[in-house]
C-alpha cells in the first residue's frame, strides 16, 4: 500500500514531535531529581554535619563546665553548665529532625543515650560532692571525658554517615547529569537526523516524478505523446501521473481525430467543391455553348456536390450537437417495424443492383417502442448502408429483429452481413469519429461519422449498440430501443 504524501509527512514529523515531547518531559523529572538531590545534600546532610560538629564543640563545652564545678564547686560553672545544656538539647532536636535514613538515626540515638547518660551522671556526682567531702572527683572528671569523649565520636561517625550520604548524593546527581546530557544528544541528534531524512526521502519521492511529468510535458509540446510508465511515487503523485497519461492518450486523440478530421475535409469537402469549381469554370468559359443538354449535366453535377457538401456540413453540424446534448429529439411510441421496412426499401435497388440478398427475417409480434422515427431511419440507413457496402455479390444482409430482451425493457435489432469483417484491433475504435471501417478493399471511401452518429442516437435513446465480427465472416451490429 502506497503512502500519501500527508502521511509521510504526518508521520515522520509526529516521530520527531514524540522525541520533543519525551525530552518535555525526560528532562523536568531528571532536572527535579538533580535538585532534589542538591536541596538535600545542602539542606539535610550540609546542615546535619554541621549541626552535629556545633553540637560536639557544645558538649565538650557543657563537660568542661561540668568538671570545673566539680572541682571548684563555683555556681557560676553551674549555670553555664545549664545554659549549655538547654542549648544542646535544641540542637540535639533539630539534628533528630535532619536524620533521613536508619544508619545516621542509629548513630545519632547512640550519641543521644550516651548524652543522657552524661546528664544522669553528673547530676548523681552533684548529689555525691554534697553529701560525702572524700567524694573522688578526679575519678569522676575522668569518667566524664571519657563520655563526652564517646559522645563525640558517635557524633563524628553521624558526621562521616552524613558526609558519605552527601557523596553519594553528588555522584548519583553527576550520574543523572551524565545521562541527561546523553539522552538529549542523542535525542537532538536523531531529531535532526530524522528531519534530514524525512525531508530527503519526501522530496526525492516529490521531486523525481514531478521532473518526470515536465520532462513529459515537454516531449508533448513537441508533438510526442508517450504515457510515463509506472514510477515508485506517492498516491497523489501516481493518481497525477495517472491523469497526465490520460490526459496524453486524449491529446492523442485529438491529434489522431484532427489528421482524420483534414483527411475527412479533403476528401468529403475537397472532392465536391473541385467538382462544383470545375464545372462552374466549363459553363462560365463557354466549353459547351449551344449544346443545352451537356450543360444541363453540368448544372446537375453541380446540384449533386451541393447536396452533398451540405449533407456533410449537416452531419458534422449534427454531431457536434449531439456531443454537447443540444441536439432536438422528437420522441413518440410507435412500431419500429415500419421504420426498418421504409429503410430497406431505400436500399433494395443498390443491393439488387449489386447482386447482394437483403432480407428482413420474419419477426415476431413486438411491443412499441419510444423513438424518434427520423434519428432511428438514420441509424438504419447507416447501418444498412455500411453493410452494403463491404458485401460482395451474392452474399446476405440480414435485419433481425428480437424480443430476448424484451423482459428488461428493451427490444434488439441486428444487422448482419457476410462480408469482410473487422480486425479485434478495430471493434473499439469503429464508433469514433473520422474512424473508417473500410480495410484492404476497393470500396468508396465513407464519411467515417456515420457510426459515431448512430451511437449517439441509440444512446440518446436510452439503448446500447456493439458489434461483434470476425476477419473474413461477417459483421453483425446490435443495438437495443426501450420498450414503451
Amino acid at each position: 500500500m502506497k503512502i500519501t504524501i500527508f502521511k509521510r509527512l504526518a508521520f515522520g514529523y509526529a516521530a520527531i514531535m514524540l522525541m520533543i515531547i519525551f525530552i518535555g518531559i525526560y528532562l523536568p523529572f531528571k532536572l527535579k531529581q538533580i535538585n532534589d538531590l542538591t536541596r538535600s545534600i545542602a539542606e539535610i546532610d550540609g546542615a546535619g554535619i554541621r549541626i552535629a560538629k556545633h553540637l560536639q564543640e557544645t558538649i565538650y563545652a557543657q563537660v568542661g563546665f561540668g568538671n570545673k564545678f566539680l572541682v571548684s564547686k563555683d555556681r557560676d560553672f553551674l549555670n553555664e553548665f545549664k545554659k549549655i545544656h538547654d542549648y544542646a538539647r535544641e540542637e540535639m532536636t533539630k539534628l533528630e529532625s535532619l536524620i533521613d535514613n536508619s544508619e545516621k538515626k542509629g548513630a545519632f540515638e547512640k550519641a543521644r543515650n550516651l548524652y543522657l547518660v552524661y546528664l544522669s551522671k553528673f547530676e548523681v556526682d552533684i548529689k555525691r560532692l554534697g553529701k560525702n567531702s572524700d567524694y573522688p572527683v578526679q575519678k569522676y572528671i575522668e569518667e566524664n571525658i571519657r563520655l563526652g569523649d564517646k559522645i563525640n565520636k558517635k557524633l563524628e561517625q553521624l558526621i562521616k554517615i552524613a558526609g558519605s550520604d552527601g557523596e553519594k548524593k553528588i555522584e548519583l546527581s553527576n550520574r543523572i547529569s551524565s545521562h541527561v546530557f546523553r539522552v538529549a544528544s542523542f535525542i537532538a541528534v536523531l531529531s535532526v537526523f530524522m528531519g534530514v531524512l524525512i525531508s530527503f526521502f519526501n522530496t526525492k519521492s516529490i521531486t523525481r516524478p514531478i521532473l518526470l511529468l515536465q520532462k513529459q510535458t515537454e516531449e508533448i509540446a513537441r508533438g510526442k505523446f508517450y504515457k510515463i510508465s509506472n514510477i515508485n511515487s506517492p498516491p497523489e503523485i501516481k493518481e497525477l501521473s495517472d491523469h497526465f497519461n490520460r490526459m496524453c492518450e486524449r491529446l492523442k486523440e485529438l491529434d489522431n481525430m484532427k489528421t482524420d478530421f483534414i483527411s475527412y475535409v479533403s476528401h468529403e469537402l475537397r472532392t465536391p467543391l473541385t467538382a462544383i469549381k470545375t464545372a462552374t469554370s466549363m459553363l462560365r468559359d463557354g466549353s459547351y455553348a449551344g449544346r443545352k443538354g451537356k450543360q444541363d449535366e453540368l448544372l446537375d453535377i453541380v446540384n449533386e456536390e451541393c447536396a452533398r457538401l451540405i449533407k456533410s456540413v449537416n452531419r458534422i453540424l449534427d454531431l457536434s450537437r449531439m456531443e454537447v446534448d443540444m441536439m432536438d429529439y422528437r420522441f413518440s411510441k410507435c412500431s419500429i417495424i415500419p421504420v426498418i421496412q421504409k429503410s430497406i426499401l431505400k436500399v433494395a435497388p443498390v443491393a439488387e443492383l449489386n447482386r447482394i440478398n437483403l432480407e428482413l427475417k420474419p419477426y415476431p409480434d413486438l411491443p412499441l417502442v419510444i423513438i424518434d422515427e427520423e434519428m432511428i431511419a438514420q441509424v438504419m440507413d447507416n447501418l444498412i448502408g455500411n453493410a452494403l457496402k463491404f458485401t460482395s455479390e451474392r452474399d446476405s444482409v440480414i435485419v433481425n429483429l428480437n424480443i430476448s430482451q424484451v423482459k428488461k425493457g428493451f427490444v434488439e435489432v441486428s444487422v448482419s452481413d457476410t462480408g469482410i469483417g473487422i480486425d479485434k484491433k478495430h471493434l473499439n475504435l469503429i464508433f469514433e469519429k473520422f474512424k473508417r471501417i473500410d480495410e484492404k478493399i476497393e470500396t468508396a471511401r465513407g464519411s467515417g461519422l456515420g457510426l459515431s452518429i448512430t451511437k449517439y442516437i441509440i444512446t440518446a435513446h436510452g439503448g446500447k449498440i456493439w458489434v461483434q465480427s470476425e476477419p473474413g465472416k461477417g459483421s453483425t451490429f446490435f443495438f437495443t430501443l426501450p420498450v414503451a
